[in-house]
C-alpha cells in the first residue's frame, strides 16, 4: 500500500514538481539550434547519436536549471504530501509539515530553525542556478567566437 508510506511522499514530490521538470527540459530541447540536427543529419548520424551527443550537451543547461528547480519545489510541498502521505512523525513528514506542526503545538522556536532551513536551502538553490547560467552564458559566447 502506498498511501501513508514514505514512497507516497516521494510520489506526491513528484507529482508536483514534474512539470517544472518538463517545461524546463522542452524549453532548453527547442531553443538548440536546429542546424546542428541538420549538419548532423547530412552526414548521416544516426537520430539517438544526434539527441546524445549533440542535443543533450547543448541543452544540459536548461536541464539542470529544471532539475534543481523541481527538487526544490517538490522539497518544498505541503498539500499533496499532507493528503497522500500524511504527516507521519518519523516516517512521512517533511519540513513543510513539520513546519506546520511545530506552529500548530505551538512551538515556534523550532517553526523560526526550519525556516531558516528552507532559507537557506532556497538561497542555494538560487545560487545554483546563477552559476548554471553564467557557465552556460559564457559557453554561448565561446562558441559564437568560433
Amino acid at each position: 500500500m502506498v498511501v501513508f508510506s514514505w514512497s507516497a511522499t516521494v510520489l506526491a514530490a513528484i507529482v508536483i514538481s514534474f512539470p517544472l521538470m518538463y517545461r524546463s527540459a522542452r524549453g532548453a530541447l527547442e531553443q538548440v539550434d536546429k542546424n546542428y540536427r541538420y549538419a548532423a543529419q547530412t552526414l548521416g548520424l544516426s537520430e539517438s547519436y544526434i539527441f546524445f551527443k549533440i542535443q543533450l550537451p547543448l541543452a544540459t543547461p536548461g536541464i539542470l536549471s529544471g532539475g534543481i528547480l523541481s527538487f526544490a519545489r517538490g522539497l518544498g510541498e505541503f498539500g499533496a504530501t499532507a493528503m497522500i502521505a500524511g504527516n507521519i512523525a518519523g516516517k512521512t513528514r517533511t519540513l513543510p509539515l513539520s513546519i506546520y506542526s511545530s506552529v500548530a503545538a505551538g512551538r515556534m522556536e523550532d517553526a523560526y530553525q526550519e525556516v531558516g532551513i528552507i532559507v537557506l536551502f532556497s538561497f542555494v538553490v538560487v545560487v545554483a542556478m546563477n552559476l548554471i547560467t553564467l557557465k552556460s552564458n559564457k559557453k554561448g559566447l565561446k562558441r559564437k567566437k568560433l
